[in-house]
Order: structure tokens, then sequence, then C-alpha cells
């Protein structure tokens, strides 16, 4: 039987958002410049679309090393720092951020952050574009500084570390089944932004699933309001 989200747990004191396909409408951007890379260096003709479904919320360089060696080619030296400048380049002209998600950050009065997977320059940009930066200030942290990526949970332990709230007492903002499993890992409470139903299944994780913005801050008082009362 399936976790009970419902089950009392510590108040939520802090909140931390995934940026790509949570914050800023990336996912499809993102997977959009590799088909066109990967046509325009090897004539090779990838769907976007699969893309983005295959390797949501995964590390950028095993994708590519993946991509790479399914379709029998090898990728340039500079592949990597083309691709980058060319997704900031598209941030500025093309990126939106999620709807809804200015007014449910503003709503929900807790400490706050940002925890990708993304560099830092191509999330700085991504924050910037969207005009998500001045809610998070400083408090945004990359996989690549650290060097470990998700599912496992150190990006997230770092960034409740930041904001000195307890994991178990953090709400993980995630869209992907990596994200899910390193804020489950990570010993926080994870909310799944689930709009087309591409989390998979997970029996063995608390998740709480929502399909638009408009709901997290009612989800987030009402856990607050939950636990403060059985507390």
């Amino acid at each position: 039987m399936p976790p009970d989200p419902t089950n009392a747990r510590p108040p939520v004191e802090a909140v931390i958002y995934d940026c790509d396909g949570t914050l800023v409408d990336s996912e499809l951007l993102n997977a959009r410049g590799v088909a066109e890379m990967f046509e325009a260096d090897h004539g090779i003709v990838l769907d976007a679309r699969a893309i983005e479904s295959e390797f949501r919320g995964g590390q950028f360089e095993q994708m590519i090393d993946t991509l790479a060696e399914r379709h029998g080619v090898v990728v340039s030296e500079d592949f990597t720092p083309r691709y980058r400048q060319q997704m900031i380049d598209l941030f500025y002209r093309e990126l939106e951020p999620m709807p809804g998600v200015r007014a449910a950050i503003e709503a929900i009065d807790l400490p706050r952050c940002v925890a990708s997977s993304g560099p830092e320059k191509k999330l700085a940009a991504a924050l910037d574009a969207t005009d998500l930066a001045r809610y998070f200030g400083d408090y945004v942290f990359s996989a690549y500084t650290i060097g470990v990526w998700k599912p496992e949970p150190d990006l997230f332990l770092t960034a409740a570390a930041a904001l000195d709230v307890a994991p178990e007492r953090c709400a993980v903002i995630e869209d992907s089944d990596a994200g899910v499993v390193a804020g489950h890992r990570a010993g926080m409470q994870v909310f799944g932004y689930d709009p087309h139903g591409a989390i998979s299944e997970h029996p063995e994780i608390a998740l709480t699933r929502f399909a638009h913005f408009d709901e997290l801050p009612d989800l987030i008082e009402a856990r607050r309001a939950s636990d403060t009362a059985q507390g």
C-alpha cells in the first residue's frame, strides 16, 4: 500500500524548487536545442519530444553520451559549450515561467531556494530571462557546483543546509522522476508538479502531485496546518 502523504510530518519551514520544467517551461526547449545540434553537426534527425520524455531531469553529459552511442557518432569537443550558449540565447528569446508560478512563490511566505541539475550560467539565465531571479537572490544551487546529480540527495541536502532548515522540514517541488527520488532520499516532503502525467508511480514515496501552481500554496498550507494541529 502506498504511503499516505497526509500522515503526520514535521511542519514545512522552507521550500526548495527545481528549475527546468518546474519554475520555467524549458524542458522541450532544451531538447529542441539538442535535436537541432545533432541535425546540424551529424545530419541526424531526432524527435525533441522523445528526448524530453526519455531524459527529463537527468544529467546532460550522460544524455549526450547515450545519444551519440545510439546513433554511432562522436560529438565534437565544443558541442557542450556551443549548446550552452545556444540555450542561453534561446531562453532570452522564448523562455516563459510556468503558469501561476510567480503568484505561488509570492503566496508561500517561507524561506526558499532553487536546486537544479543545470549548470550555473544556464540556471542564472533561465531565472533572469523569466524575472524569477529576484525571488531567490543568492539561494540558487547547481549540481555542477557540487559535482553530484539527482537522483542522489546531495544537492537538496546542500540547499537545506544553506537555508538552515532540517531536511524533513523542507518541501521539494519537482517535475521529474530523478528529482522526486532525490527529494525522497533527502528525507524531504516531495510535491510533484505533474500537469501532463510525466512523473511515474512511486509507491514507496509519499508524493503529493499537483497539476497547476494555483494549487501549491493551499497544499503547503494544509500540510503545515495539519502538522501543527497534530503536533
